[in-house]
């Protein structure tokens, strides 16, 4: 009965390092190699809506669609004067649109 305990008791200690080092185990089966990074592409310049735009949120993203500015490439197109006058904004943040939308086409 001695020896069955010692056998047995041999056998939970080997069990029970086995479970302790099992993070180590796994860690050491797994490829150590990185995985490659996943780009995402962004939308074309033409097809891209003006709200990529900073400063342009939704309300002057439907202004300027409703006067037939609606994606970046019109923008970058776009005179000052017709963008402030579509958006109600300054002359001055209608270029400052413009010239981020010329950076992005």
């Amino acid at each position: 009965m001695k020896r069955l305990a010692k056998i047995f008791g041999a056998i939970a200690g080997i069990a029970a390092v086995i479970w302790a080092m099992r993070d180590r185990f796994i860690s050491v089966a797994i490829s150590r190699e990185p995985q490659p990074p996943s780009f995402r592409v962004p939308a074309p310049a033409e097809e891209a809506p003006v709200d990529v735009i900073d400063g342009i949120g939704p309300v002057f993203a439907r202004r300027l669609s409703e006067a037939g500015i609606p994606t970046v490439s019109r923008l970058a197109q776009a005179s000052p004067d017709a963008v402030a006058e579509a958006a109600g904004v300054s002359a001055a943040r209608a270029r400052s649109w413009i010239e981020q939308a010329s950076g992005r086409v």
